[in-house]
């Protein structure tokens, strides 16, 4: 159903501690800013606003062109970008109701993961399905549609959503779930948030079997056999990943370790406290004007993480916090890229492909030697479907520094993934383009039009959908 937007407030008023500027004259801060994507690839000037009241959503032009941005994570820019004001949402972060019998939450959508980790938690609940990093936000993670360890068991984030609320100028609020507005639902979900502004979403939550988790520690003697150890461990584990040594050669590229999680029951165990989160973000992130990890220190940076991974015990006891949020821990990773940033690459090998990629990594990294900073393989189980990342297989990562060498060897895994009808993650590479993207994406042509049908006038826009032609 759809209210109109003189309606909008009726939502609420989001309160804030402090009143928020005015800014030409809008009654909420407006000004210039330069902002980057996470990998530091995309970098766009343009007008930034952070309305703290729902009227504000009504008082950009009609027909101005906008787009919603939550904590600034994405590695696309995905909430930048194309002339669009930017509208910064942090401010609206309520719980609105938390219902703890059925596990039911709504919140507003710049409520960030580390809050509801923390409210819900404490009363036996979580959310199972969650991106790396707890400054990320709920609105954010509907519209990637992102993925834990856990995708092959619990699938993606879109399955915990039940309901959500949405603003568009044209249509004012509207209200989808699972019974009414089905396609504006599955619209929205992976969306890249090119359907309308998320205000608030109702999530199902999934009862804690407890605080600390086992993992154990597998070793992966070679890329080939990365498939066969995923789906033994896939019997017994709940949280299931592996990193993975590309910048070795011959029989031992992709040496590594496979990392099997499973609850232990409360009271089971040792206490594992939580570690400190660590700011970053995109301006961060970027700190270091060096690129300290780059094409002359990425081996010897590999082969020491995996020597101090080798001395660890096999098994050990981590918190719940810190499984879901290992970047909260490890942002000096990202930093060690600098201003010049990097690359992820991030898709989905169907099983019966997953060999033909290893047998042409293999060839590839053989024949001319690559800095890959990363690699990281997770079980995938589910269906594509509009421009989601969705699908049974293997998820391979790739990280890589920016420079001279980078566009080509990208380049080349779009070619190879196109061959063995892999899948690319949009939101995770900001140099995707639209004819790999039309080429893996079934789902393409269907969003393009679904998209069209809800926005003629193409009022939410961002760099990637320029990019990729939406």
């Amino acid at each position: 159903m759809a209210r109109r937007p003189a309606d909008l407030r009726s939502g609420g008023e989001a309160r804030r501690d402090r009143p928020v500027s005015g800014g030409a004259g809008r009654g909420f801060a407006s000004a210039e800013a330069e902002l980057v994507s996470f990998d530091g690839g995309t970098r766009c000037r343009q007008t930034l606003v952070r309305p703290d009241r729902y009227r504000h959503l009504e008082q950009l032009g009609p027909k101005e062109l906008r787009i919603v941005r939550g904590g600034g994570y994405s590695y696309a820019a995905a909430s930048f970008g194309a002339g669009a004001t930017v509208q910064d949402v942090r401010a609206f972060d309520r719980i609105l109701a938390f219902d703890g019998t059925r596990g039911i939450l709504e919140c507003e959508a710049g409520t960030t993961l580390g809050k509801l980790f923390r409210v819900c938690a404490p009363r036996g609940w979580f959310l199972p399905v969650q991106a790396g990093y707890p400054r990320i936000t709920i609105g954010g993670c509907i519209a990637a549609d992102v993925h834990g360890k856990n995708q092959f068991r619990d699938g993606n984030f879109s399955r915990q959503v039940e309901s959500l609320r949405l603003f568009h100028p044209a249509r004012g609020v509207m209200t989808a779930d699972r019974e009414s507005g089905a396609e504006l639902l599955d619209l929205t979900c992976g969306g890249l948030g090119l359907s309308g502004h998320i205000l608030s979403a109702r999530l199902r939550l999934a009862r804690l079997p407890g605080r600390r988790v086992r993992v154990r520690r597998t070793r992966i003697p070679r890329l080939e056999d990365t498939m066969a150890l995923l789906e033994a461990a896939a019997a017994h584990a709940t949280f299931l990943y592996t990193w993975q040594n590309l910048t070795l050669h011959g029989d031992t590229l992709g040496r590594g370790f496979l990392y099997a999680g499973e609850f232990l029951e409360d009271g089971e165990g040792a206490d594992a406290p939580e570690s400190r989160v660590v700011a970053v973000d995109a301006d961060t992130r970027a700190g270091l004007r060096l690129q300290l990890l780059n094409g002359g220190t990425t081996k010897a940076f590999n082969l020491a993480y995996e020597a101090l991974q080798a001395v660890a015990p096999d098994e050990r006891e981590i918190g719940l916090h810190d499984l879901l949020f290992p970047v909260a821990r490890k942002v000096l990773y990202f930093r060690l890229f600098g201003g010049a940033g990097f690359h992820e690459m991030q898709v989905i090998v169907p099983r019966d492909a997953f060999a033909t990629v290893a047998r042409e990594l293999r060839r590839r990294l053989s024949a001319e030697p690559f800095p890959v900073a990363l690699a990281s393989c997770k079980l995938f189980q589910g269906t594509p479907a509009l421009l989601r990342f969705d699908g049974s297989g293997v998820c391979l990562a790739l990280d890589f520094p920016r420079g001279p060498a980078s566009g080509r060897f990208a380049a080349w895994v779009d070619a190879l993934v196109r061959d063995v009808r892999g899948l690319p993650n949009i939101i995770k590479d900001s140099r995707l383009g639209m004819d790999t993207v039309r080429a893996c994406y079934p789902g393409y042509e269907a969003f393009s039009k679904a998209l069209h049908r809800l926005d003629p006038q193409r009022l939410y826009r961002s760099e990637v959908s320029e990019r990729l032609a939406l």
